[in-house]
């Protein structure tokens, strides 16, 4: 039994990297492309409207679609691991671009104008002195969506991925302790994400020292 959570921890813990790389991914680059200095009216419009759309509709009903309507009508062949990892980070990347977004906007337009009147031109500004500043003011905004992955991972059990909550149930099924184990499995859950916290406020703190 112990083997099999483990196994089924590694898996969680593997799902929840991948969609997260995409979710950074995705959201730091329509966050940058969507906020008040770079903002183009179709190109803006166009990442309002997909994030309207995945924040509005179920991550469970996500799932389904890249399971079983993207294979159909894209004629590809897609494993129950990549599309639940894509379901995933695309949710995820919704999430984060506004964090980006509303970050970077919370950022004084006098910290690009001195920065401009420097000599730096606008990628520099970007990278070394608004995106710094930025992660400081959302970390706690993305480890929330960090832990939000970790515990949306048990969704994929629907379409067969072996993370923790769906080797949790097979254990149920022989073992007939449902209890116990499903217990177990949200103690692991639990570390996982407390884990997550700690380290966050860890860095919290060295950035306010």
């Amino acid at each position: 039994m112990i083997e099999l959570l483990i196994q089924g921890t590694l898996m969680t813990l593997k799902i929840t990297l991948a969609a997260l790389g995409i979710g950074i991914l995705g959201g730091v680059g329509m966050g940058i492309l969507n906020c008040q200095r770079h903002r183009l009216p179709f190109l803006s419009q166009v990442i309002h409207s997909f994030v309207l759309v995945i924040r509005g509709t179920p991550l469970f009903v996500q799932v389904l679609i890249f399971y079983f309507g993207f294979p159909q009508v894209f004629r590809i062949d897609l494993s129950s691991f990549a599309a639940g990892v894509m379901a995933l980070g695309c949710n995820s990347s919704s999430y984060i671009s506004e964090i980006v977004r509303c970050g970077i906007d919370s950022i004084p337009l006098g910290q690009w104008e001195a920065s401009f009147a420097l000599g730096y031109t606008r990628t520099q500004t970007l990278w070394h002195i608004i995106l710094p500043q930025m992660l400081r003011n959302v970390l706690p905004a993305l480890t929330n969506e960090l832990t939000a992955i970790i515990k949306e991972t048990s969704i994929l059990m629907i379409i067969g991925v072996s993370e923790l909550t769906k080797v949790g149930r097979d254990i149920v099924a022989r073992q007939l302790d449902p209890m116990f184990i499903y217990s177990v499995v949200a103690a692991i859950y639990f570390f996982m994400t407390t884990g997550v916290s700690l380290c966050t406020r860890y860095f919290e703190k060295r950035w306010k020292r």
